[in-house]
């Protein structure tokens, strides 16, 4: 695959993981431009919605190319022409991938967070009986449960999906 073929396939994925596809962006930090409106330079990760929309970006490469970005990788932020490279980088390491891949399939889950958040909500029904305060901290440790829960499972079924691509492709 050349480096342009791999471009534009990259910015086709990035125009359909967009909020707002047909708006106009600086390639050189294209990933602000993923919600709508943009944010400002090298801002993406200081938002929930930035946050899930570049990692769900990042995803969405790693799948289509076969491929493992290194926390390393995810930590940093990419003009168009340098996620070229490093895409093309990755693809020459197989080996790397593998590693990468088998280290995200090894890695245990833990759900100390979600416990503590269970155990707050009994003791505040048993000391405190139904009130108001008991339903919305119910509700509102509920909706961050689900989240952390939700983002916890995406991650683990996209780590399936990329061992059988990485794989097939042996």
């Amino acid at each position: 695959m050349t480096e342009l073929e791999l471009k534009n396939k990259i910015l086709e994925i990035f125009n359909s993981e967009r909020k707002n596809p047909s708006a106009d962006f600086n390639e050189s930090h294209f990933m602000d431009f993923l919600t709508y409106p943009a944010h400002p330079k090298n801002t993406i990760k200081n938002s929930f919605k930035g946050v899930r929309k570049y990692y769900r970006f990042m995803d969405k490469l790693e799948l289509e190319f076969g491929i493992c970005f290194s926390l390393q990788d995810l930590d940093k932020y990419y003009s168009v022409d340098q996620l070229c490279k490093k895409v093309l980088d990755r693809i020459k390491k197989g080996k790397g991938n593998n590693m990468i891949l088998k280290r995200r399939l090894e890695e245990k889950e833990k759900y100390y967070l979600e416990i503590v958040l269970i155990l707050i909500i009994a003791g505040v029904y048993y000391w405190q009986g139904i009130n108001w305060i008991s339903i919305l901290l119910t509700i509102g440790f509920g909706i961050v449960i689900y989240w952390i829960l939700s983002s916890k499972l995406y991650s683990k079924r996209h780590d399936k999906k990329l061992a059988d691509r990485i794989l097939d492709k042996k």
